[in-house]
This record gives C-alpha cells, structure tokens and sequence, in this order.
C-alpha cells in the first residue's frame, strides 16, 4: 500500500468529547437528548458540572457542560432506579 490509499478497513478511533456546548433554546443536545433548562436545573442542584469560557474584556462567553459529569449522573440515576425494582 502506497502512502496516498487510504486503510479504510481499520476501526475508526472512537472520539471522546470533554466538554460540550448547552443546546440552543428549545433544542436538545446530540449526546444526550436533554434540554437547556435541564441543564441549568441539575447545575443549580450540584449534580452536573458546568464551566463558563470568557475571553478577557468579552461582554459574553460559552457556558460548557462537563460530558463526564453527566454521563456520571444518568450512571447514578440507573443504579438508584435498579436498587428500587431490586426490592419490589
């Protein structure tokens, strides 16, 4: 194989995200499928994390939701569900 062919027989790298922009209003997010209003609710709790990036000076920045964090939550909230129907 010649360096110009592409090897497109390979497994594609999968590509873990970080950091992840709030969905526009009345949208949902590409990850997940959760709303604006659910992420600015779970923040204020404390359950999720979530970062606001400024540059110096800017009147306005991008607020970033923590992926890990997150994906920790709904975790949580699949072990509190299963324990429940584990004592039915």
């Amino acid at each position: 194989m010649n360096s110009n062919e592409l090897n497109l027989s390979a497994t594609p790298t999968s590509h873990h995200v970080e950091f992840f922009r709030l969905p526009a209003p009345g949208k949902r997010d590409p990850y997940f499928g959760l709303s604006r209003g659910w992420y600015y609710k779970t923040a204020a709790l404390g359950e999720i994390k979530m970062i606001a990036v400024r540059q110096r000076n800017a009147l306005r920045g991008v607020r970033l939701v923590v992926y890990d964090s997150v994906a920790g939550y709904i975790r949580r909230a699949g072990e509190v569900v299963q324990s429940l129907e584990g004592k039915r």
